[in-house]
C-alpha cells in the first residue's frame, strides 16, 4: 500500500456515514431507558435492522447485521485493501475456538460461530478435520498446531484459548505492517499494549505469578516483557508504567477494578483513533470508521445486556465508553 494514494470518494462516503454514528449524549440517552424496547427503536432510527416485536432478547442478530454491513461497506470503497484483515482476524480466531473445542469435547459449539472472518467457517473444519493447513494464512495454520500440540500434552482447553489469541495477535499485527499505514500499524501496537496491561492487572489481582502472566503475553505492543517483569517485582507497579502513553490510565485504573480498568483502555484508543477526524483523503479515516462501529456495537451490547438484566441507569452510564462523534 503506497502512503501517497488517495481515496476521495471512499472517504467521502464514509464522512457522511459517519453523521449515523451514535454520540454519547444518545448512548446515554439509551441508558436511561426504562424498556429495552425503547432502546432498540432509537438503534432503528439510526439504521440499524427492526427487531421484531416482542423479541427484544434477540437484538444480538441485529448487531451481528449491523457490523457485517460495515464490513461490507468498507469491502466496497476499497476493495483492493487489505487493512480490513486487521478486524476480521478475529472473528476467525473466535471461530477456531470453537471448532477446536467442539472437536476435543464432542459438544456442539455452533451457537458460538460469528460471521465475518477471513476463512469460510467450513473451510476452518475441513482444515482442521484434515490437519492440513496449506489452504489457511501460514500464521493461522502455526497456531492451530500449537493448540492441538498443547492440549495433546496437557488436556487443557484454557491453553486453546490461550495459542489462537497469540496467534491472532500475531496475524494482525503482520497484516498492520504488511499495510505500511502507520496509523494502522499504531493502532495495533496500542491494542496489543492494553491486553497485556489487561492481563497484568488480572494476574496480579489473582495472585498468579509472573511465568503464569508470560503464558498470555502477546508480542506487537510497544511495552516490554521487561517492564511487566520489572512492575511485577514491587509493590507499586504504577511507577514502572509512568515512561509510557499508558501512564495515566494505568494510574487512574490501578486500583478501581477490572471494569473500569477495561472503560479506560476502551476510551484510550478510541482518543487515538479521532486523530483520523484530522486527515483527508486517506485511508485512516476509513479504519477509524470501522473501529468506532465496533466499538458503538459493543456499548450499545453492554447496554441492551444491562437493559435485559434490571442494571439500573447509573450503573449503565458508568460504564457507557467514549464515542467517535
Amino acid at each position: 500500500m503506497a502512503q501517497e494514494k488517495i481515496y476521495p470518494y471512499a472517504v467521502a462516503r464514509i464522512r457522511v456515514l459517519e453523521k449515523n454514528l451514535l454520540s454519547k449524549q444518545t448512548l446515554n440517552q439509551m441508558a436511561d431507558e426504562k424498556e429495552v424496547e425503547n432502546c432498540l427503536r432509537t438503534l432503528t432510527e439510526y439504521g440499524y435492522e427492526s427487531v421484531p416485536e416482542g423479541n427484544a432478547r434477540e437484538f444480538e442478530k441485529v448487531l451481528s447485521a449491523e457490523l457485517s454491513n460495515t464490513y461490507a461497506i468498507i469491502r466496497e470503497l476499497v476493495p483492493e485493501e487489505k487493512f480490513i484483515n486487521i478486524f476480521l482476524y478475529k472473528n476467525d480466531y473466535q471461530n477456531l475456538k470453537v471448532l477446536l473445542k467442539e472437536e476435543v469435547s464432542g459438544i456442539d459449539g455452533s451457537k458460538y460461530i460469528v460471521q465475518g472472518g477471513t476463512q469460510p467457517v467450513e473451510k476452518l473444519k475441513k482444515a482442521i478435520l484434515e490437519r492440513n493447513y496449506i489452504d489457511l494464512p501460514e500464521t493461522m495454520g502455526n497456531a492451530i498446531s500449537e493448540a492441538l500440540e498443547l492440549y495433546s500434552k496437557t488436556q487443557s482447553g484454557q491453553l486453546i484459548d490461550i495459542a489462537l489469541d497469540k496467534g491472532a495477535f500475531r496475524q494482525m499485527t503482520e497484516a498492520a505492517k504488511a499495510s505500511k499505514n502507520q496509523f494502522a500499524i499504531g493502532y495495533i501496537a496500542r491494542v496489543c499494549d492494553l491486553t497485556n496491561l489487561k492481563s497484568f492487572l488480572r494476574m496480579r489481582h489473582m495472585n498468579k505469578d509472573f511465568a503464569t502472566f508470560m503464558t498470555v503475553f502477546v508480542e506487537g505492543g510497544n511495552i516490554s516483557s521487561d517492564v511487566f517483569f520489572g512492575a511485577y517485582g514491587t509493590d507499586n507497579p504504577v511507577e514502572h508504567f509512568k515512561a509510557t502513553e499508558y501512564s495515566q490510565i494505568f494510574e487512574d485504573g490501578y486500583e478501581k477494578g477490572f471494569t473500569e480498568f477495561e472503560k479506560l483502555c476502551d476510551d484510550f484508543l478510541m482518543n487515538y483513533i479521532k486523530s483520523a477526524k484530522y486527515m483527508a483523503l486517506t485511508l485512516e479515516p476509513l479504519i477509524a470508521y470501522l473501529y468506532a462501529k465496533e466499538a458503538e456495537i459493543k456499548t450499545v451490547r453492554i447496554i441492551l445486556t444491562s437493559k435485559l438484566n434490571h442494571i439500573s441507569s447509573e450503573i449503565i452510564k458508568e460504564r457507557v465508553r467514549e464515542t467517535y462523534v
